[in-house]
């Protein structure tokens, strides 16, 4: 009987030291595919040059007052522009000038749904050493769906989308979008590494992962908020609230 250990396929033995067997990749990968958003978006209010990206179209046209959305939308506002959209009657969203805001982000999660898609995002961050005989998981997101794939990768070589999504970001955490402002701006970085340095937008991630009560995801964004280059106030900051973290049961 041969009893020599049989060599793993390298891209399996790297996921594998993670901890995720190919059957967990694509089981998170299917639950991880996104639901869809429920929700009657309107636009209210225009000012300015504001524009729509309606589902995988590339083309933006010009949004009025009265204009219903889809989840599958985008909405994007030129130099000293703005709008404003009402969620089921209920919800106003106002959209700051230079902005790109995606419908589909205009919602809350579950803790569960959103411990999901983080362990997706780890894994699209793993460095793509991707062959022929080896697993590969998609470095685009999947968070909204498919469609969603195309504008991502699109978006990647333009930094000035980065920018813009990023506000748009900031607007989701504004507005108590915590959860999908967390999985955007972990995107955007991933999508473009020059965001990274943005410490404030870093530490927006860190506090809402506390406010969710998720003090282990929390701790860890502040472990390498700590890594990055800070000011003297930011890591006393970070020092802090570390220190509160630990402290608590």
């Amino acid at each position: 009987m041969n009893n020599e250990k049989q060599p793993q396929k390298k891209g399996v033995h790297i996921m594998n030291e993670k901890g995720l067997t190919p059957a967990v990749c694509c089981t998170l990968a299917f639950l991880t595919a996104g639901t869809i958003l429920r929700a009657d978006i309107k636009v209210t209010a225009v000012k300015g040059s504001v524009y729509v990206r309606h589902n995988v179209q590339e083309q933006w046209v010009s949004v009025s007052p009265g204009d219903l959305l889809k989840p599958d939308d985008s909405m994007k506002s030129g130099r000293k522009s703005s709008a404003t959209v009402l969620i089921d009657d209920k919800t106003a969203v106002i959209m700051p000038e230079q902005a790109i805001i995606d419908m589909a982000d205009l919602r809350t999660l579950t803790k569960e749904e959103l411990l999901l898609k983080l362990a997706m995002e780890r894994i699209r961050s793993v460095p793509d050493k991707s062959g022929d005989d080896e697993l590969s998981i998609p470095r685009t997101t999947t968070i909204h769906g498919s469609n969603m794939d195309q504008h991502a990768a699109a978006g990647a070589v333009d930094p000035e989308m980065g920018t813009m999504r990023m506000k748009g970001t900031e607007v989701l955490f504004g507005n108590g979008f915590y959860e999908t402002g967390i999985l955007k701006a972990k995107e955007l970085f991933r999508l473009y590494p020059d965001l990274s340095s943005r410490i404030n937008d870093r530490l927006m991630v860190a506090k809402a992962l506390e406010a969710l009560r998720l003090k282990g995801e929390a701790m860890e964004e502040y472990i390498q908020l700590g890594k990055a280059q800070l000011t003297d106030e930011q890591r006393t900051a970070v020092t802090k609230r570390l220190e509160l973290l630990k402290g608590e049961r």
